[in-house]
């Protein structure tokens, strides 16, 4: 599991042009206001659920170690 402190390390090592990006998603990620989901987005979320639940997802640091290749 990923901690404050590899997630600090982790921003610190992104470089410059990718930190917008970043932002965006964490400004997402905390976004006060509700959204209210469509039918076709609330199926999306329940297939996506189903696909973590049967083990079929990337973990953080997966996921991060590949885009630092990019």
């Amino acid at each position: 599991m990923i901690d404050r402190k590899d997630l600090h390390r982790l921003i610190d090592e992104l470089p410059e042009e990718k930190l917008p990006r970043m932002g965006d998603l964490f400004r997402h990620i905390f976004d006060e206001e509700e959204s209210e989901l469509n039918d076709e987005t609330k199926k999306e979320v329940d297939v996506a659920r189903k696909r973590v639940k049967d083990g079929e997802y990337v973990t953080l640091d997966k996921l991060l170690g590949e885009t630092r290749d990019v």
